[in-house]
Formats: C-alpha cells, sequence, structure tokens
C-alpha cells in the first residue's frame, strides 16, 4: 500500500514554459523598440517562442535567452521586410476631406502655427528622454497612466509624475520662448 503521508512530487516546470516566464517581459521590451507599431509587439513576442518550440533539440541549446534573442532578432528583421514590401493604399476619399479640412485663410495664422510647433519641438528636446517619452504616450497617443506604466515598465506613480513635471517644464519653456501657449 503507498504511503499516504508521502507529499506529491513536483514536476519542473516544461524549459519552454520557464524561459517563456524569465525572458518573455525583456523580448517583448526588445520587440516593442525595433517595430514600428508596438501593437505588433505581442504577436511578435508570441512568435519568438512558437519558433523557439520548433526547435527540435532544444535540449543542445546551451543558452536559451541568446538563442530567443537570436530567433528575435531574425524575426523583427523578417517583419520589417514584409512591412517594406506590403503596398501602400491611399483611401482618396480621406485624402480629399483632409485637403478640403486645411485652413488656407491667412498666411500670418500659418506663420503663428509653424512658429508654435517650433517651440514646442524645441521645448520637448529639452525634456530628459523617459519623460519625453511618457509625456508623449500621454499626449499623443492618448494612454493612461497605467497603460503608459505598463508599456514602459515604470511605476504608475512615476509616470504620474513623469508627466506632471514635463507639462511643467514645457509651459515654462513655452512661456520663456514667448508663445504664451499651453500644454492640455
Amino acid at each position: 500500500m503507498p504511503d499516504s503521508s508521502a507529499k506529491p512530487r513536483c514536476e519542473s516546470p516544461h524549459p519552454v514554459d520557464a524561459a517563456f516566464r524569465k525572458y518573455a517581459p525583456a523580448l517583448h521590451r526588445y520587440v516593442t523598440q525595433r517595430v514600428r507599431r508596438p501593437s505588433d509587439a505581442p504577436d511578435l513576442t508570441q512568435e519568438i517562442f512558437e519558433r523557439f518550440m520548433q526547435v527540435p533539440h532544444r535540449d543542445v541549446v546551451r543558452d536559451a535567452q541568446a538563442y530567443l534573442y537570436s530567433i528575435a532578432s531574425h524575426l523583427v528583421s523578417e517583419w520589417r521586410e514584409r512591412e517594406e514590401r506590403r503596398p501602400v493604399t491611399y483611401d482618396t476619399g480621406a485624402m480629399q476631406a483632409a485637403a478640403e479640412s486645411l485652413d488656407y485663410s491667412s498666411p500670418d495664422k500659418l506663420a503663428e502655427r509653424l512658429s508654435i510647433q517650433q517651440d514646442l519641438r524645441y521645448a520637448l528636446a529639452q525634456l530628459p528622454p523617459m519623460q519625453r517619452a511618457v509625456l508623449l504616450l500621454a499626449k499623443r497617443e492618448g494612454l493612461t497612466h497605467e497603460e503608459i506604466a505598463q508599456k514602459t515598465g515604470l511605476l504608475t506613480s512615476t509616470v504620474t509624475n513623469y508627466v506632471s513635471e514635463a507639462c511643467a517644464k514645457v509651459k515654462l519653456l513655452l512661456k520663456s520662448s514667448g508663445s504664451g501657449k499651453d500644454v492640455p
């Protein structure tokens, strides 16, 4: 009769599962930094592990991390080639609507808008890179602070601080440049 007091043996996790848990976040960041649309990164990260699972003799792989990054590098390269070959399509209706909505009212207004854009570019360039990135994700992409924290690996409170500090710095720089425009 088997000993009922014996503890069940915990099987070690499958090597691919362990590699996924250990390397997936870093690989996701690696891919995100190398693709044009960050929304493509989760699928590409999954593809890395699918290709890793197709390797016939994974047990002979000495350095799983290096092997996974090698797969990631090749996959990103293939993805970029496919993206470059993808035909560009134009929606003529949307192009016409955009052309009709352009404001040709006065050269002065156009010059003022260009001046404000230049001042804003200058102000953004003065920010530390991470603050600039977080501010752009919040203002241009419309992401919430939680989404930005997830995307960047920062704490939500850090994202909130970066956005506040960046807005304050940009406002100060815009006021000192004479444009007088505030960041929303």
